[in-house]
């Protein structure tokens, strides 16, 4: 081999070895065969199954699911290009087929570290900021819910960023390649809202790069970094076009969208605040807002607790002690322990603190001051917007208004999630920091007093978290509701029914204080063992530094430390919210979804009907029906509009005449003798499609909604007026008149009727204008929105063959733009790389092509 070559990648080789061996590690469990037990993974399991099903049979993945929500575009759930010709098949080459969670976190090692290549970093800087950036906290939090888009997006993000930075230096063809690749895979993760984050980085490095020409007078460079970041991002975007289209089209008619057009919430109040056009609604998009005090958390995992739940307090803590001394029954003991939270912020509650290192944030401090280069400004500026954005609702004068004006930022909900973006910037100022401390030949007076006023800005820090461990009162919003919960729980139990009386009101009231006084000190505890290790963190760094710059040490054995403790630092925090506790064996993951008693009772039923499983806590927010059957609930957080509606006004209220219409034939409950599942059929379901005597139209979308609280489906269809014109005559009672259902293969479905009258069918099918096509006897018809949320036809009388087909134009134009854009994009990166390697073996430099 040839000694140059191998000393010039010689340190990239050690550094991806030093990712392989973390990530290895800190995910062992995986390499056993053994799974994280992701609640979001398991919900997406029970959503995609019946596709799954389908693919096996017909060797494709369908584009409508019956398995959830009594119907949904199955893309939503999982696709696939018809021509899988693109450059995402790189996606193994980055991740080394490792198994997840040790892929995700390998991969953003690997990103991040091609970023500060980029940066012009050298290794063990680029190494530090790269640990850094994987192992916060966030990355091990997602991991163990089951956010692997998420992870995997974040993981590509920076890469995509190298790219930016390759072109800003001039060099065009290996800059050009690099951010196609990566946007490439960037967006075939399908996580839109990190793309957008990804986005508005970008934006303010753009933002950067136009100051410094303005400053020097020089815009080709500008120009030309613009015009082939544009072309090369759109080209990654648009080899996803086979589910942007469809979801863009989707989102029209979704939750995202703003669809619903009800002007009354199901109490019957106006509904005056909160609304967007085009978007969510605020009060859902921004229910997960970050605290403003609690962005202290970045350099102090416990600054407002940890999680929700009590796995992070005191074993032998406070509130377990009065647990203890209260003398009340065991069981009921372990019953209220676990509504004992360690988090105390202005987060509803949360999965986990996001940490980002004390040792990165001190150093991201230090950078303001010491590091010297024209990239410092846009990353400070991103990372204040990412803090700003994650504070939601907190910050409302604001957030609010960027999220009324932003382009298709209302789309996004979790503004907690924007602090993906201080993840990357604050590493990547940390690396830089400790480049700029011992790789720069420096002034040492002029060294010395930007380190004083960084000194000055850690002191500052130090002392909100000191003053905080003194003046905070850790007590969460939600104690006192708490408190009086346990203390009507305790006197419910010690008057065992009866009316309780004074002495049991007091001994309830001084058990649930003592309780509540224990959380308090317990989370007090949690925070003061915090602060000690953050001053630890923060005096072992400093020390470092002045070992560094004094030259005690070389700056590469400086450096190592650096990695070292980093990782010291990080790891253990990472550890409180993925253990290898979180693993399971394959089998035990799907447990949950294995089939019960009343799951293999309904089987025996070979009919088209849905289910509506009780037993799931909420229905609507769990598939582990929907695995098995078609069901009325599911697991999607961008639920159609009309049927979230329906939900929330009709299903909420157990309006059996609207779970009659949605053909819920079979309600899983709990045998009260057994305490097992059980299924109870209701004889009152629909079916699959029937006739109705008559048409009752209504004004509007608040009208329809309220027609639906007291009707007879059997009987009646009611519409929007604006639905008329889709309406050829009006229906003639036949009690003679038939139709029925002869094949449902979820893309088409197909009926028989006869009658002697015009007709007016009603199908249990929900309503979707994009791609859905109705024919009678092979002549298309347009479909009826009726019932708020389901599908209609007028049928003429005499025997017919009616078809309906699900043809999403959306779907099929992005399959073609997918193959077209996959192709010029292989053919860009293989002509873009034989450019490369010409101009590398060029003898005469000055000929040669920018690269």
């Amino acid at each position: 081999m040839n000694k140059s070559i191998w000393q010039q990648f010689k340190p990239h080789v050690i550094a991806i070895g030093i990712f392989l061996i973390i990530s290895i590690f800190f995910c062992l469990p995986a390499f056993k065969g053994m799974v994280l037990n992701q609640s979001d993974t398991l919900g997406w399991k029970g959503m995609i199954e019946q596709s799954n099903v389908y693919k096996e049979k017909y060797g494709h993945w369908p584009l409508w699911s019956n398995y959830s929500y009594s119907g949904i575009p199955a893309y939503q759930i999982g696709i696939e290009a018809k021509y899988n010709i693109t450059l995402a098949w790189l996606h193994n080459v980055f991740t080394l087929w490792l198994p997840a969670p040790a892929s995700f976190f390998f991969l953003a090692c690997v990103g991040f570290y091609i970023l500060a290549l980029a940066m012009r970093l050298r290794s063990m800087p680029s190494i530090f900021g790269s640990l850094a950036y994987a192992f916060a906290s966030y990355n091990a939090i997602i991991a163990a819910v089951g956010h692997n888009t998420k992870l995997m997006s974040m993981g590509y993000a920076p890469a995509l960023l190298a790219g930016l930075l390759l072109l800003s230096q001039r060099k065009y063809i290996l800059g050009f390649i690099v951010t196609l690749i990566f946007s490439t895979l960037l967006t075939w993760q399908n996580h839109l809202q990190i793309l957008y984050y990804t986005f508005i980085i970008a934006a303010c490095f753009g933002v950067g790069m136009l100051i410094k020409a303005f400053k020097e007078k020089d815009f080709k460079p500008v120009l030309y970094t613009a015009g082939l970041a544009i072309v090369s991002l759109l080209l990654g975007i648009f080899s996803y076009a086979v589910i942007l289209l469809p979801t863009n089209s989707y989102a029209k008619e979704s939750m995202r969208g703003g669809r619903s057009e009800l002007t009354v919430s199901p109490d019957g109040k106006k509904i005056t605040e909160n609304k967007t056009k085009g978007g969510l609604d605020k009060s859902y998009a921004f229910h997960w807002s970050y605290g403003v005090s609690e962005t202290m958390t970045l350099t102090m995992p416990a600054f407002n607790g940890g999680s929700d739940g009590p796995r992070e307090l005191p074993e032998d803590g406070k509130a377990l002690q009065a647990l203890q001394e209260s003398q009340l029954p065991q069981e009921f003991a372990n019953y209220i322990y676990p509504a004992l939270s360690s988090y105390w912020g202005a987060q509803p509650g949360t999965s986990g603190t996001v940490y980002l290192g004390a040792i990165v944030c001190l150093l991201f401090v230090t950078g303001i001051f010491v590091v010297k280069s024209w990239h410092k400004g846009w990353i400070i500026a991103a990372s204040i917007i990412g803090i700003v954005l994650a504070w939601g609702s907190n910050f409302s004068a604001v957030n609010y208004f960027l999220f009324d004006h932003l382009p298709y930022y209302n789309k996004f909900r979790a503004p907690t999630t924007a602090l993906v973006i201080p993840q990357l910037t604050f590493a990547l100022l940390a690396a830089m920091t400790l480049q700029s401390l011992f790789f720069t030949e420096w002034d040492k007076a002029v060294l010395m007093k930007r380190l004083k006023l960084a000194g000055i800005g850690v002191a500052v820090v130090l002392a909100i978290l000191v003053g905080t461990y003194f003046t905070g009162s850790f007590k969460a919003s939600g104690d006192t509701q708490l408190r009086e919960g346990i203390s009507g729980a305790i006197t419910q139990m010690a008057s065992q029914g009866g009316q309780p009386n004074e002495q049991v009101l007091q001994q309830a009231r001084t058990i649930s204080s003592s309780i509540m006084n224990g959380l308090s000190a317990d989370r007090k505890t949690l925070y003061e063992s915090d602060l000690l290790r953050t001053l630890l963190f923060y005096v072992l760094a400093a020390a470092l530094i002045w070992v560094g710059i004094t030259k005690k040490l070389k700056g590469e054995y400086v450096l190592a430390a650096f990695i070292l403790l980093n990782l010291v630092d990080l790891l253990p925090v990472d550890r409180r919210y993925l253990k290898d506790d979180n693993y399971v064996d394959q089998a035990d993951f799907l447990a949950p979804l294995a089939a019960n008693a009343a799951d293999l009772q309904i089987k025996q039923d070979t009919g088209y009907y849905r289910v509506y499983d009780q037993t799931a806590g909420n229905p609507f927010a769990d598939s582990r029906a929907s695995y098995h059957h078609n069901s009325i609930g599911g697991y999607l957080p961008a639920r159609l509009s009309t049927y979230d509606d329906l939900i929330t006004h009709q299903l909420h209220k157990q309006n059996m005449a609207v779970f009659n219409m949605l053909n819920t034939k079979y309600f899983i409950g709990v045998n009260r003798q057994t305490n097992q599942p059980i299924a109870q059929m209701n004889p009152g379901a629909l079916g699959a499609v029937w006739f109705v005597k008559g048409l009752q139209y209504e004004p509007n979308a608040d009208a329809e909604m309220k027609a639906l609280d007291n009707f007879s489906p059997a009987d009646t269809a009611i519409l929007d007026q604006r639905e008329k014109s889709k309406v050829a005559f009006e229906p003639q009672y036949d009690s003679l008149a038939t139709i029925r259902m002869t094949r449902n293969i979820n893309d088409e479905v197909s009926y028989e009727s006869n009658a002697a009258s015009n007709q007016f069918a009603v199908f249990s099918e929900v309503y979707y204008p994009n791609g859905w096509k109705a024919f009678i006897d092979g002549k298309e018809t347009p479909i009826a929105k009726v019932n708020y949320t389901l599908r209609g036809l007028p049928i003429p009388a005499g025997k017919h063959n009616i078809e309906f087909k699900f043809e999403p134009e959306s779907y099929h134009t992005g399959n073609l733009i997918t193959l077209i854009t996959g192709i010029i994009s292989i053919l860009l990166v293989l002509g873009g790389a034989v450019m490369l390697w010409r101009n590398r073996n060029n003898q005469d430099p000055s000929t040669a092509v920018r690269a």
